[in-house]
């Protein structure tokens, strides 16, 4: 529950913030390359790197991809239904596609289910959404341009680094592992940050392309994977936590790549926005209906 207190704060602090005019576009972009630059493959040396692979559930990894996948055809067919094209079909399909699962799944999955279900959010994140997110959302944002600069890309040079260190048999460990994670814990605070500081309401043209993709987000595809799960007879906190991160709202990093491939930055980040105040909501009852 204090995560998701600290995050609610984290996002409210932001808003006041832009409100005052404390914050300046230029403050931003430079936040957008720390994250993308520094701390977010700090983070994912110390999360991948360290993970024990040898009992990690890969069947989660699997049940990812599938669902991204599903959502990327599903969203490209819903899009274009409502007559969406360019830029705006693009980050639509992002945001459709690419769930939050890391800095709102990692703490959702704590609160529901402890250490044992944080253990398989890491792994639906770490070895099932942010590798697609690497390929294909990166050449769905920006297509042949996003694959020319895909192996200089810090987070991937930093996955296959961690994954090479694993198999190796070498975590970061002592002052380096402490510098890793001390750096790459930024990452969750200051995202959270940006999104906060780029919320334009206002400026969304419609909401149409916003509700269609919350929908199939945050209600359709888990809806669907619960009830494949079901029929499967797959059961289990594993497979509750697959579900509840296939159910996060869109992920914040696309609001960030939205800005760097310049595409429909309001649809992004008021999409992202009201996504993740939606599951803050939704966390925050759940929470309460479990303590009484």
């Amino acid at each position: 529950m204090d995560k998701v207190l600290l995050i609610t704060g984290i996002f409210s602090l932001a808003l006041i913030l832009r409100r005052m005019g404390a914050v300046r576009e230029g403050h931003i972009g430079l936040l957008v390359r720390y994250v993308m630059t520094l701390s977010l493959p700090c983070l994912t040396l110390m999360t991948i790197g360290t993970l024990d692979l040898r009992r990690a559930h890969f069947d989660i990894a699997v049940i990812a991809w599938v669902v991204m996948a599903t959502g990327v055809l599903a969203s490209y067919a819903i899009g274009r239904l409502a007559n969406l094209s360019g830029n705006r079909l693009r980050v639509f399909m992002l945001l459709s596609t690419f769930p939050n699962t890391a800095f709102l799944g990692y703490p959702f999955s704590y609160s529901l289910f402890g250490n044992e279900g944080l253990s398989y959010a890491i792994i639906y994140d770490q070895l099932g959404m942010f590798p697609l997110f690497l390929t294909l959302g990166l050449f769905i944002a920006g297509g042949k341009e996003s694959m020319a600069h895909l192996f200089r890309f810090p987070p991937l040079i930093a996955l296959v680094a961690a994954l090479l260190l694993n198999l190796m048999g070498l975590p970061p460990s002592g002052i380096l592992a402490k510098l890793l994670s001390g750096i790459g814990w930024t990452t969750l605070p200051l995202t959270i940050f940006i999104i906060g500081l780029k919320v334009r309401f206002s400026t969304l043209r419609d909401m149409k392309s916003v509700i269609g993709s919350l929908l199939l987000r945050m209600l359709l595809m888990p809806a669907l994977l619960f009830l494949i799960l079901h029929l499967l007879g797959m059961e289990g906190v594993p497979y509750r936590v697959a579900i509840l991160e296939s159910a996060m709202p869109p992920a914040l990093i696309t609001g960030i790549v939205a800005m760097q491939y310049r595409l429909d930055e309001d649809l992004a980040v008021s999409c992202v926005s009201i996504g993740t105040v939606l599951s803050l909501i939704m966390i925050t009852i759940a929470m309460c209906l479990r303590h009484l």
